[in-house]
């Protein structure tokens, strides 16, 4: 207590630049119960009373609770966040129980309390982290295309379609899920998304037919990539700029189907207040596709496609560790790429052997961590 108590006004402006961020590590850690993070997580409310007030009902709970809270405070992710909370704990101004604070090396992805656009929790000479503290995050939209005019039925789209709106709904997000859209509806769609009022982020994932650069609508038009984020570039959505616009795209790419090669063995190693900042509009997007281009994606009638499927399941695993999309995304790839089945091509009517590899592609600038919010 006494480290918090002689601490109190500097702690008071360190925290004070991301009260949100660490109300959700106390209420995680169970130093506050349900109820008082929502009394204290009062919109509106000046960050420094926030805190204070945060401060006030830690101290008010004892010693143990001023140590779980100061031993939280060092934690790498913390010290992360605020650099600054390094200033309590040098000079030998913790008690010795309070040992555990350590810079230690850190990942590439670390972070400091400055950031010059106000979207991150952090920033380094390195990497920061995009802000993801609001509630709803945002919007997720889900177009899922399975019942078309003239192409085949894409059985299975429902299994993606659900399994998206759980894990995104779990992460905070608004989902709106658009069934068997033309293309004419889906860029209506996407347009009055981009003119809405948005959160810390927007992700749009789009389940359908699709060739060389573009995805179709139910009418067998095509939809391109410009279709996709235009209404969403800083040109056209002010209320994005600088925030993170995921697209998770499940959809084929082409005809062709991917050939298998064999590893060997030994190759399979386990700024200033004031300053005025430009960027460009294309900038803080990310595209994930089921499969590199000119390749077929694959997608199982009874339990959904490979790529959305290992999509969730990495971002249920991934996300409460604290994982970064780029890493999650990662992981998806070498799950994808591991499996493999036989299927039956329509025109030569032969067996083939079915690979996949999906294909990540970003202008994202800073580090994308989808938190989860406190349930």
């Amino acid at each position: 207590m006494q480290t918090l108590r002689e601490n109190k006004t500097l702690i008071t402006e360190i925290l004070s630049a991301e009260p949100e961020f660490i109300l959700q590590h106390v209420q995680q850690a169970k130093i506050v119960n349900q109820r008082e993070y929502n009394n204290l997580n009062v919109t509106g409310h000046p960050p420094e009373t926030i805190i204070i007030n945060l401060l006030d009902k830690v101290m008010n709970k004892g010693n143990e609770k001023c140590l779980d809270f100061v031993t939280l405070l060092q934690q790498p992710n913390i010290i992360d966040t605020y650099s600054r909370m390094e200033e309590v704990f040098s000079n030998n101004l913790t008690a010795p129980s309070d040992h555990t604070f350590s810079t230690g090396t850190r990942g590439p992805y670390t972070t400091s309390s400055t950031d010059t656009t106000g979207q991150a929790v952090g920033m380094s000479s390195e990497v920061c982290q995009y802000r993801m503290t609001s509630l709803p995050r945002g919007h997720c939209l889900i177009i899922n295309n399975v019942h078309f005019i003239q192409m085949g039925e894409r059985r299975g789209s429902d299994k993606d379609a659900e399994v998206l709106k759980d894990v995104f709904q779990w992460l905070g997000f608004k989902v709106t899920v658009l069934l068997d859209q033309t293309a004419l509806q889906a860029r209506e769609e996407l347009k009055r998304f981009g003119d809405e009022t948005h959160g810390d982020a927007f992700v749009c994932c789009v389940l359908s037919h699709g060739g060389k650069g573009v995805i179709y609508g139910t009418d067998g038009e095509p939809i391109s990539t410009n279709d996709l984020i235009s209404p969403f570039k800083g040109t056209n959505c002010s209320t994005l700029i600088g925030k993170p616009k995921a697209f998770f795209i499940q959809a084929c790419r082409g005809k062709d189907t991917q050939a298998r090669v064999q590893l060997e063995a030994d190759e399979n190693p386990g700024v200033n207040p004031g300053h005025q900042i430009y960027i460009p509009a294309d900038a803080d997007f990310l595209f994930a596709m089921a499969t590199v281009e000119d390749y077929y994606s694959f997608r199982v009638p009874t339990s959904g496609s490979w790529f959305i499927q290992t999509l969730c399941k990495q971002l249920k695993q991934g996300c409460p560790r604290g994982d970064d999309i780029l890493t999650i995304l990662t992981q998806v790839n070498r799950d994808v790429s591991q499996m493999d089945d036989r299927y039956r091509d329509k025109k030569s009517r032969e067996y083939k052997q079915a690979k996949q590899m999906p294909e990540p592609k970003y202008t994202l600038t800073k580090r994308l961590v989808f938190t989860v919010p406190p349930q």
